[in-house]
């Protein structure tokens, strides 16, 4: 989480500079204001997570700065500090926007603890500000995807003949074939899911999982094998940190083995988007990655 500043608002200089020595040790900026009138000018100057302000000041009281504070900002959270701690006052204090109140006197670690209360609330709203953003945003992707799907089904007017073709469009589109999209496909050629899964199962060149941007075949065929072809597979998961089978975390790399690629002269042989790397020795690994 990024910097976090408070404001706090009393017209005791006691409390004001207590507050501040307070937070301070805990590592967040602090603003004082004696009324709320000043209050209000410093929040308006710059923004604050959240404001402790005093129920009672000179002029306009706690509450009616709190109004003030979230027509500034919305998001502020606003705690009450208060020397009537008093059940009616808490109330008061909930009905008018505060988020919590502390009562006079009170401890370091009291006001410590309702500060951190109020960052959970914090953390947790922009969490949930950001996960309805991750649901807009998978939802437009999710259109866009079968937008695209309806424009290969189109190309191959909707003949259920080419369906490993157009598997293999789909897959060169999203670099693997999304489950979502294949419920797509089977709804719209009305043809069985069973059997566009058995189709995408079937065939090694298809892929159910997220693929890396690169993929590199690691040709395990008998010429390959005996001419150190394991050993060019262990160097290459030591490099990328995954084993055979598996995407690195940063979906750079994907890494699987393949039964002859057709080149034993070449035995050792790895392929990295269809770009063949012959008499390959374990020291070269490192260089040829670096290329991608």
């Amino acid at each position: 989480m990024e910097e976090i500043k408070i404001l706090v608002i009393d017209d005791e200089r006691g409390i004001r500079e207590g507050c501040r020595r307070i937070l301070e040790s805990e590592n967040y900026q602090v603003a004082v204001a004696e009324t709320g009138e000043k209050g209000i000018e410093v929040a308006q100057t710059d923004k604050f997570a959240m404001a402790l302000i005093d129920l009672k000041l000179p002029g306009m009281d706690g509450l009616a700065v709190i109004n003030e504070l979230r027509k500034i900002d919305s998001e502020i959270v606003p705690i009450i500090i208060t020397g009537y701690g008093t059940v009616e006052t808490a109330v008061e204090a909930m009905k008018a926007g505060a988020f919590d109140f502390v009562a006079k006197p009170f401890t370091p670690n009291e006001i410590i603890n309702v500060v951190d209360k109020g960052l959970i609330q914090i953390k947790e709203r922009q969490e949930g500000l950001e996960l309805k953003q991750e649901k807009r945003e998978r939802a437009v992707d999710e259109l866009n995807s079968l937008s695209i799907v309806d424009e290969i089904l189109a190309r191959y007017n909707y003949n259920a003949a080419s369906l490993i073709a157009i598997l293999q469009d789909i897959q060169k589109q999203f670099n693997y074939l999304p489950q979502n999209l294949l419920r797509h496909v089977a709804l719209t050629m009305n043809i069985p899911l069973t059997r566009v899964y058995s189709i995408s199962t079937f065939y090694s060149a298809f892929s159910l999982k997220p693929r890396g941007e690169h993929l590199i075949d690691v040709c395990l065929g008998t010429a390959c094998h005996v001419r150190g072809g394991m050993n060019i597979m262990e160097r290459l998961e030591r490099e990328l940190g995954i084993k055979n089978g598996e995407t690195t975390y940063d979906e750079k790399f994907s890494l699987k083995s393949v039964r002859c690629v057709g080149c034993c002269g070449l035995a050792p042989v790895v392929v990295i988007d269809d770009e063949f790397h012959g008499k390959l020795v374990q020291d070269k690994v490192p260089k040829i990655l670096a290329k991608y």
